[in-house]
């Protein structure tokens, strides 16, 4: 079926609240994010998507701040991220009001800029101090329930994996072969399954009901079972049939999609992306775009049709992409190939500034070295590149849609492509060759875009002044291109009537 129309032109920005604002010895809110909302629509993206917003457990909390993975309250919010209107609030209640109150503001000015919000779900483990796990914790906010843990004799339940050392893995009560621990996830009273599965879900319809969110990005899906997600995507479309969910997975991609996911990570592709980082930095004679144009062509023979894939070139769990690549220009090709492929671009707050340092999960801003907050006006240049380039994607409707085909060129180091939708097309070429080349690169127009019967121009966006005329006649047999180093095109077909 795929996903809702606003998903497949959607532009993907993600905040991690606590970093977004922050100032020395404060935390950022969800008021430094409202405040800067505009700026955020003026680079072109149409998507918000937000790391948990729920309070960090405690108990073996790592750093400073604990981790947004290790959620204490499925359905509350971190008090940092709540401004203080003049006084501290007289109460817990009023503060936890408070909160709901800011967060609801946020949604409602995003859409009212024409935004969409998605906030990350994090279905497979919490905090081990949970509320779940508090014998005082009352019905309404979910009740007391160890049983919904796997435990191994300790004060606490196991955690999800041994590096998740602050979390305590939650039991969906069916095991998922290459899990650990996946024999122990079964339950022999399927009415404590049903139960827990329930929670899950109204966890998901509450931000739906509440806040009017627009989606979920669903960490490690894979390790949640695909009856569960059939479950609670069905339940919650039916409350909000434009909602989207978004895979964040490793294993069993295609299963997750069947099971009504509308979109997943496009990992294969980046880690391809990062495993040739070195040849791109260091102009390897041996690198070919060809195994990067294989894994898309991967993608399209494996995966359902409609299928969005979320690209992209960092995120929080990821090494900034300047450094990656080694420089602003070196991660210009590798973000433009994400941008203008089928697909959803995803960019993580700072990107378009070149920041180089990436965000400190769990610690907070008070030590000697301190995470510096994002400088916004660092590099105009790059900035206006990016609003440049996301202007193309969000106006240009072949690249919003599903039809891709790679063409051959003389380079090994420039991806050649053909975007199309009805008779609207562009051919793309990415160059990812850092040294200059005595030749053009040689290629044939793809037969799509000439017959030789219409005269017509190929029309550069990037703005490098490149115009190649298509007159009537026999189709030209080459066409030579000189593309400087890490120059790519986006050549729009333009007839002549």
């Amino acid at each position: 079926m795929g996903a809702p129309p606003w998903f497949r032109s959607a532009i993907i920005y993600q905040i991690y609240p606590r970093v977004y604002g922050m100032k020395k010895g404060k935390f950022g809110t969800f008021r430094d994010i409202q405040r800067d909302l505009p700026r955020i629509q003026s680079l072109g993206v149409n998507t918000l998507y937000l790391l948990p917003i729920q309070p960090s457990g405690q108990i073996q909390r790592k750093g400073i701040a604990g981790s947004p993975y290790a959620i204490a309250d499925y359905k509350g919010i971190a008090p940092e991220y709540i401004e203080l209107e003049g006084r501290e609030p007289a109460s817990e209640e009023e503060r936890a009001q408070w909160g709901k109150e800011q967060f609801r503001d946020l949604v409602r000015e995003a859409h009212s800029l024409g935004m969409q919000v998605l906030l990350d779900f994090v279905g497979n483990h919490c905090a081990p101090d949970n509320v779940l796990l508090d014998p005082a914790n009352p019905p309404e906010k979910g009740g007391y329930h160890p049983e919904w843990f796997l435990w191994s004799g300790g004060p606490y339940p196991i955690p999800s994996n041994q590096d998740w050392s602050d979390t305590a893995e939650l039991n969906y009560g069916i095991p998922i072969p290459g899990k650990p621990n996946f024999e122990r996830l079964r339950y022999v009273d399927d009415q404590i399954r049903e139960a827990m599965w329930q929670y899950m879900i109204s966890v998901l319809k509450y931000w739906v009901k509440e806040f009017d969110i627009d989606g979920y990005r669903c960490d490690f899906a894979h390790w949640v079972p695909l009856e569960f997600w059939q479950k609670a995507i069905s339940q919650v479309k039916g409350l909000k049939p434009e909602i989207v969910f978004v895979a964040e997975a490793y294993e069993r991609l295609k299963e997750l999609l069947e099971s009504g996911f509308d979109g997943v990570y496009a990992f294969e592709l980046y880690n391809q992306l990062k495993s040739l980082h070195h040849d791109i930095r260091h102009s390897d004679p041996y690198f070919e775009i060809r195994y990067i144009e294989d894994k898309i062509n991967w993608e399209y023979s494996h995966y359902p049709r409609g299928t969005s894939m979320v690209r992209y070139t960092e995120n929080h769990d990821e090494v900034r992409s300047v450094i990656m690549y080694g420089g602003i220009e070196r991660s210009k090709p590798p973000f433009l190939l994400a941008l203008t492929l089928p697909g959803v671009p995803m960019l993580y707050a700072g990107q378009e500034n070149g920041a180089y340092i990436r965000p400190p999960l769990f610690e907070g801003n008070f030590g000697e070295n301190e995470f510096r907050p994002i400088d916004f006006q660092t590099h105009p240049e790059l900035l206006a590149w990016y609003r440049h380039v996301l202007a193309i994607r969000s106006t240009k409707a072949y690249l919003q849609g599903e039809e891709v085909r790679f063409f051959p060129t003389s380079s090994r180091k420039v991806s050649a492509f053909l975007r199309k939708q009805g008779d609207a097309m562009a051919l793309v070429m990415i160059n990812f060759n850092a040294e200059p080349q005595a030749e053009s690169v040689q290629f044939q127009v793809p037969p799509e875009v000439y017959d030789g019967e219409q005269e017509g121009e190929l029309v550069d966006l990037l703005d490098s002044g490149i115009v190649i005329s298509l007159s009537t006649g026999r189709p030209p047999e080459q066409v030579a291109l000189y593309l400087a180093p890490l120059q790519s095109v986006i050549l729009e077909v333009r007839r002549n009537n």
